[in-house]
Order: C-alpha cells, then structure tokens, then sequence
C-alpha cells in the first residue's frame, strides 16, 4: 500500500478534526454569485462549442457542470468550496473518469 495520499484523502483527514463549517450569510451570497457566473461562463462556452467539429471539445462543459453541482453542495453544506475545494460525490467521481477518458484519452484514476 502506497504513502502517497491525494488532495481529496488531505481534506478528509483535517475535516475529521475540525470543528463543524460555519459560513456568514455575506460569503454565502458572494460564493453562489460566484457559481451563478461560473454558470454563464458554461454557457457561453456550450454556445460557441458547438460551431466546433470536435466533439470531445464540447463536452468539457460537461466537466464544469461537476465543478459547478459540487459548489451548490459545498455552499448547501456551509463549506467555502473556493477555499476548501470541491468534494466530488461517487456518481461525479466516476462521470469524471469516464470524462477525462473520453475528452483527454486519459485515466483519471491512474497514478503514473
């Protein structure tokens, strides 16, 4: 079994011991108008995408649609997801890899 450990263990790890989130209402506000932007950026990108004749372009979309179901839950869970990152749930883990696979060529779940 390797040491090595990733950015998603390293978060479980110091969640364990800290105490339970707390966001103010202003940070909240600001973090969902950060995903609301985040959104236009999306479909602005989906719009001119698909003048493109490349396909696995296209669906990068569909990998900030992940970025951006994971922030609502983060924000849903009081958690800052521009400061803590984005926990991804088993379903987006696996829409991820087989993302990266399609768009890339690549295993995401590959440690080399």
């Amino acid at each position: 079994m390797s040491n090595w450990k990733t950015e998603a263990d390293i978060r479980a790890e110091k969640a364990k011991n800290a105490p339970p989130p707390k966001m103010d209402a202003p940070r909240k506000q600001e973090l969902e108008g950060v995903l609301q932007r985040l959104g236009s950026v999306t479909a602005v990108f989906q719009m001119r995408a698909e003048a493109l004749p490349v396909q696995s372009f296209r669906r990068l979309s569909e990998l900030m649609d992940i970025y951006i179901a994971g922030g609502h839950r983060a924000i849903g869970e009081g958690q800052d997801f521009v400061h803590e990152g984005i926990k991804l749930s088993d379903e987006e883990t696996r829409d991820l890899h087989k993302l990266m696979r399609e768009i890339f060529n690549v295993d995401a779940g590959s440690k080399n």
